[in-house]
């Protein structure tokens, strides 16, 4: 009876969780500023009653630079009809910082149930979002804050580096060299951005492109900003194209109706890293659009950029010869290739049309017609040469 009550009140408190999950918001998500001594600063966000709820809303500061935010207002209601309501907050920053670098506090709204001062003590879960405030101090010297974006468009892959000089004096001299690695670590290009100026606290973007035949895959982008001689390191992890394998082609070697037939299917892996269980599954429908046989192949791992044959068994016993529909699935992770396919059996050829044109499978009983006619064709040019030959020798003796 306990756990029951327990599991109860514990259901309870998480619905009422998730049905406060989203009913608040909060804009800007952040504000930068840089520092100046003794700066003063009203800075502006409001709060979003995203469910149009009756609610109470706390405000809180937090962080390093909470002994120099003062709020203008710690509390406030809203009513159903209230979309959004703005507020602000004052900063004062010191006349210097003891370390350079970034400083951050922020602003955190919390929801609580409506007219809470009424009510007296609450004591649950509530729902906070938070406005963050970052400050900038200066280095004395250089400094470069630097990030990579990877811009890809008709094949051509473009890195965009933004660089700040944080410190205090200028920069005669930026630029960027990219090693551009493989997910196995194999170095594949080393690219090199122009040289530029950059003042301090200016921001600017450094520009480099990668093209050519690139194989798709996982990369590793390494940044090294170079500045007035030194550097600063950053990295970015980014992917050309998409995972694609492609089915090659497919065969059933000595097939016989009412035999288990063995698939074997060629499979490339396109993309440049290991692609992991992937596997083989075909449908056989009947003449009623149902499924009649479903069979799969073992689960394969597929080097990138290589080959694969994978296999597959179909019980063909109780099938009928005769022409039936199908579906090849190749599936790869949330991925799959679909072909529609038709099976023609008769009791020892089968075809697959619908895979890479017409394929055609034989059996041990591999003589056709066609293979008659070739070798009837090929029988009678022989015995006529050797009918020849023998004819002139006969001439020559009588002669």
């Amino acid at each position: 009876m306990i756990n029951k009550k327990i599991i109860f009140v514990f259901a309870f408190l998480t619905l009422m969780l998730i049905s406060s999950i989203s009913a608040i918001g909060i804009t800007p998500g952040r504000t930068t500023l840089d520092f100046e001594p003794s700066a003063h600063h009203e800075v502006s966000f409001s709060i979003i009653n995203s469910n149009h709820k009756d609610m109470s809303v706390v405000f809180v500061v937090r962080g390093n630079l909470s002994n120099y935010i003062t709020l203008k207002q710690t509390y406030a209601e809203f009513s159903s009809a209230d979309e959004s309501k703005s507020f602000t907050y004052l900063v004062d920053l010191p006349d210097k910082f003891d370390k350079p670098g970034l400083q951050d506090g922020e602003i955190v709204a919390l929801e609580l149930p409506k007219n809470i001062k009424q009510q007296g003590t609450f004591v649950g879960a509530t729902v906070g979002v938070a406005s963050q405030l970052y400050v900038h101090v200066p280095y004395p010297g250089k400094y470069v804050d630097a990030e990579v974006n990877v811009i890809q468009d008709t094949g051509k892959n473009l890195f965009v580096i933004p660089i700040i000089n944080r410190g205090k004096l200028d920069i005669v001299n930026v630029k960027a060299i990219i090693d551009i690695y493989t997910s196995l670590n194999e170095k594949v290009a080393t690219i090199e951005t122009d040289s530029n100026s950059l003042n301090s606290l200016e921001r600017k973007e450094l520009v480099a492109q990668w093209g050519g035949n690139v194989n798709p895959g996982k990369y590793l982008a390494v940044v090294s900003v170079i500045y007035d001689g030194q550097t600063t390191n950053v990295e970015k992890d980014f992917a050309i194209g998409e995972k694609l394998i492609d089915l090659l082609n497919i065969s059933v070697k000595d097939f016989r109706l009412g035999e288990i037939a063995k698939f074997n299917a060629l499979v490339e892996n396109k993309w440049s890293d290991q692609l992991k269980d992937v596997y083989l599954n075909i449908l056989v429908y009947n003449n009623q659009s149902e499924v009649m046989a479903d069979f799969k192949s073992p689960n394969y791992d597929i080097n990138g950029l290589s080959k694969e044959e994978m296999i597959a068994y179909w019980d063909t016993g109780g099938v009928h010869q005769g022409t039936y529909d199908g579906k090849l699935i190749l599936k790869y992770g949330e991925s799959s290739v679909e072909k529609n396919i038709q099976l023609k059996i008769s009791s020892d050829s089968l075809e697959i049309i619908g895979v890479t044109g017409k394929v055609i499978v034989k059996g041990k009983s591999s003589l056709n017609v066609n293979n008659l006619l070739i070798i009837l064709v090929v029988g009678l040019v022989i015995a006529n040469i050797v009918w020849f030959v023998l004819i002139k020798k006969l001439l020559k003796k009588r002669k």
